[in-house]
Formats: structure tokens, sequence, C-alpha cells
């Protein structure tokens, strides 16, 4: 579809494509949080909240409770206590979480494994210091002479 814009009294050709209003863009920060299911212990918990996160990159954690990572079949489930561990946990890390999955009295516990948000972020950084910038009207002429 051949796209037009008008400036003052006359259609300026811009392109191909289709056009949106501000109001029609919206950018996506909501966190969503994945169900991990059941698992049988918390390194197997652990590596399928990987690969929840790794499939879907608009997932930033993925849970369950404790009751479900034992590898029994537990009916009950309700709110208690959230245990956070990041999605890199070691092994030291992980024992806690390990122990609330074995005691009984700990089933309801919310275990969620989330991503570091730190090493995006500084990623982003160093992306923006190796960047070459440019100025609006530059890239304008750049495009425009492609």
């Amino acid at each position: 579809m051949n796209t037009y814009v008008k400036k003052g009294n006359k259609l300026v050709y811009v392109g191909e494509g289709k056009l949106y209003s501000k109001k029609e863009l919206s950018l996506m920060t909501e966190e969503i949080d994945a169900n991990i299911g059941s698992a049988n212990g918390i390194q197997q918990a652990q590596m399928k909240a990987k690969q929840l996160m790794n499939q879907n990159p608009g997932v930033t954690q993925a849970s369950s409770d404790a009751g479900k990572l034992d590898g029994q079949q537990d009916n009950s489930s309700g709110e208690g206590v959230e245990l956070k561990i990041p999605i890199n946990a070691s092994g030291k890390q992980l024992s806690q979480a390990q122990r609330m999955t074995k005691d009984q009295g700990a089933d309801d516990t919310k275990i969620t494994f989330t991503k570091d948000s730190a090493t995006n972020e500084s990623k982003l950084t160093e992306m923006r210091k190796n960047s070459i910038p440019f100025s609006k009207k530059e890239l304008t002429n750049f495009l425009r002479s492609i």
C-alpha cells in the first residue's frame, strides 16, 4: 500500500507500508510470570525455567509451589512465602530451596526463578558506548539515500 503524508498543501510520497498513530503503539514492559508446573527436584525446575525463558523472551520469571517441585502429587496449594532465586543460581543457592521442597510444612512456598536484569542493562549500556551517534537529520538523509 502506497503511503502519503500531507505537508502544507501537498501530498508527499513516503513509501510502502502501513501507518500507525502514536496511541496504537506501545512498548511491552510488563513482566510475565510463567508456571513451571511439577518437577522432580529443584534442579529440574531450574532447567524448565531456563527453557521457558529461552523460548519466550517476554518471560521474566517462572515459578511453582514448593509442593509441586518435590516429585510428589500434592493436592493442596495456597498462598505462603515467596522465595526468589536467580535463574543462574549455583548449587549452594539452590540447597535452601531444595530443603523447602522436602519439608511438608513449606509446600505452599512459591519458588520463583528470575532473570538477571542487571546483565541485560549492562549489555545495553555497552552497546550505547560502542554505537555511532546520528542526528535525526543525518539519519533521515542517510535513509533517503538508500
